[in-house]
């Protein structure tokens, strides 16, 4: 039996976009969204990378623009909305690229919000400035309860999913984390379980993610076939998971160490974003007072899925694309083993998400490109708001390939602000859930 390497994808939350827009055409109020394909392509030039626009040029994508119609802004928790005024200023980065408070040159204890709500153009770390707030957004709806699917797609159409279940407990980054005893330093823990295929079903990852930038992420795993916990290297983040088009940190666009990458700023320019509604979605409390998507979300749909479709099979055709203010961002790998080469990472310039990444190998060919959606998530009352990743997907157009991660959906509903222990994710504790 062929040997396969479980490895973790990041699939936490939340983070994301969206914002008031206007298309590149017009839109009258009340009137159809815009189309965009193979005979109008020229209108989005420039606002997409270039593979995507390949897509589209060859007939294998087709964008609907719209506008979305609530302000973005106003669904960051009330307590993150805050720390865009109170964090300007107070944090800075240290020689090793992590950070410190102004005031005593020290590491803080908790960090809550973003740790730099404003950002410079001109500083020299400006990239890793942002990368900073593109982790700490994932931590503004606390700890996650997640089960997705990984579907892989192939030129003739579904091939085959793999089911998970995902759970983080943020250490940092909102105000519920800062009563957790935290010794350790640690700034985020996360599980995955794989649940299916009966072949890899049973299989755990746990991972401890440290605040210091010199430290890397212990990772351990469980695997059925000799029921034992071992400890995983940090080396293999470029490893596929679980013979997806995705690897470990392709998760949120980047979900790996700052300090592991040479980071560089290249530009600022207008982007279209793809959201999974241009409506808010309806969130609800459970029993335990945790607050969780239904199963009236608006599932995804993708060429194969749809009757008489003449685009690629793995094209999502239901989103809404929308105009956005965007860093470009480009990455270089410090370990020369890493399986890629340069990276380029569009991050949203205000809300600080990750919507594309353009990957090539290291001998810098153009290989494949990773993008995700939005939701903007709302209680009764609007008591409750926050942005929330809503699908993620990696296309091989080596290889013709996609993989599809299927995140909130009618059958995989999902729990912010979740009742987790933390005494779960120490080594005996995970040794205990995967008995």
């Amino acid at each position: 039996m062929k040997r396969r390497e479980v490895s973790i994808i990041y699939l936490s939350l939340a983070f994301v976009w969206l914002y008031i827009v206007r298309p590149p055409m017009a839109l009258a109020e009340g009137s159809p969204a815009v189309v965009i394909d193979k005979t109008n392509w020229e209108e989005i030039e420039g606002l997409v990378p270039d593979s995507v626009l390949g897509w589209v040029k060859s007939g294998a994508f087709v964008l609907t623009l719209d506008e979305l119609n609530f302000q973005p802004l106003d669904y960051l928790p009330a307590f993150a909305t805050e720390t865009l005024e109170s964090n300007v200023g107070k944090y800075d980065l240290d020689e090793d690229g992590g950070i410190v408070e102004v005031m005593t040159g020290k590491p803080p204890k908790h960090i809550v919000g973003l740790p730099f709500p404003q950002v410079d153009e001109n500083e020299p770390d400006l990239s890793v400035r942002i990368m900073y707030n593109t982790l700490y957004m994932q931590y503004l709806p606390g700890n996650l309860r997640f089960p997705f699917h990984a579907k892989f797609v192939g030129r003739s159409g579904f091939e085959r999913e793999v089911g998970a279940l995902w759970r983080q407990i943020a250490m940092d980054g909102y105000p519920g984390s800062a009563d957790l005893g935290n010794p350790d330093g640690i700034e985020k823990y996360s599980m995955l379980v794989v649940k299916t295929p009966f072949d890899l079903a049973g299989t755990a990852i746990m991972l401890w993610r440290y605040r210091d930038p010199t430290a890397q992420d212990s990772t351990f795993g469980y695997f059925p076939a000799i029921r034992r916990v071992r400890r995983m290297s940090p080396a293999n983040r470029s490893d596929a998971f679980v013979g997806t088009d995705f690897c470990i940190d392709d998760a949120n666009g980047y979900d790996g160490k700052i300090t592991a990458f040479e980071w560089r700023f290249l530009r600022k320019q207008e982007m279209l974003a793809p959201v999974l509604s241009v409506e808010p979605v309806r969130i609800v409390p459970n029993e335990k007072e945790e607050w969780e998507t239904t199963r009236n979300i608006r599932p995804m749909v993708h060429g194969y899925e749809q009757e008489g479709w003449q685009g690629a099979s793995w094209a999502p055709t239901n989103l809404a694309w929308v105009k956005r203010p965007a860093y470009v961002l480009e990455m270089r790998p410090k370990d020369p083993y890493y399986n890629y080469g340069v990276q380029h990472l569009w991050v949203d310039a205000e809300i600080f998400g990750s919507v594309y990444k353009v990957i090539h190998d290291r001998s810098g060919k153009y290989w494949k490109t990773f993008f995700s959606s939005a939701m903007a998530c709302t209680g009764a009352g609007n008591r409750t708001r926050f942005i929330s990743v809503a699908t993620q997907q990696a296309v091989d157009d080596r290889r013709e390939h996609s993989t599809v991660i299927e995140d909130a959906s009618p059958r995989n509903i999902w729990n912010y602000y979740a009742d987790l222990d933390v005494n779960d994710f120490s080594l005996a504790g995970f040794q205990k859930f995967n008995k």
